[in-house]
């Protein structure tokens, strides 16, 4: 069963924060930092700039083909993306995303977080160009989140963790961490699914959802196929 892993010093600061974390590391995963940027697009502001999008969007493709940028998650009938860096600077990251044509027009903002998964489980592109559909979801505090260290919070996270490992082992949860001082945003999900009823439903089981501790946005998206498995 394929199983995610976080290492435990990440778990000692965010498991009580709802964030997805582990006590378990195996060395079949390269665990690491890496920069997520989240690209959010004023739609308003886009209507009748569809070359923008396509100048952004093969920006981004070159990124991905020359190695720069890891992982690229675009929208599906939206102009937002999700960009993954596999570094620990941020200047550098920031430097590259500053240079994409919609930030540069500001039609595009852009926020960069800190992210910690495996590195891994992101590989290079296919040679066909072709993509696949996933579904990403952003993990946020949700309405009875609380920082109390309790028996009944530590019963949960376990449930929680518990239950991305099942996900993970059914084939429909390929990658998932935490935010370092992402605030309410606490991680990711990454569900191999093509609808977002689907990705709910799976998101639904989730113990810290169930209690309130986390909600999940969720996005369908496209990522180049080979990326995600």
């Amino acid at each position: 069963m394929k199983r995610i892993f976080c290492l435990s010093a990440v778990m000692a600061v965010l498991v009580y924060a709802g964030a997805l974390a582990s006590a378990v590391q195996s060395p079949e995963y390269d665990m690491g930092v890496m920069q997520m940027v989240i690209l959010r697009a004023d739609e308003g502001s886009l209507k009748g700039k569809d070359n923008l999008i396509v100048e952004n969007r093969t920006r981004v493709a070159e990124l991905v083909k020359t190695g720069q940028c890891a992982l690229a998650a675009e929208a599906r009938g939206g102009a937002d993306e999700i960009l993954v860096f596999k570094t620990q600077t941020r200047a550098e990251v920031d430097g590259i995303v500053a240079s994409l044509p919609g930030v540069k027009a500001g039609q595009l903002k852009a926020e960069t977080l800190a992210w910690f998964a495996a590195r891994n489980y992101i590989r290079k592109p296919s040679a066909d160009g072709t993509s696949s559909n996933y579904v990403f979801g952003l993990l946020v505090r949700g309405p009875k989140w609380t920082a109390e260290r309790t028996p009944e919070t530590e019963k949960i996270q376990k449930g929680h963790m518990d239950n991305i490992n099942r996900l993970a082992g059914l084939g429909k949860l390929v990658l998932a961490g935490p935010f370092e001082n992402g605030g309410d945003r606490r991680g990711v999900f990454f569900f191999k699914v093509e609808t977002v009823e689907e990705a709910k439903a799976l998101a639904d089981t989730d113990p810290a959802v169930i209690a309130g501790r986390l909600k999940v946005e969720l996005l369908p998206v496209t990522v180049a196929t080979g990326i995600l498995q």
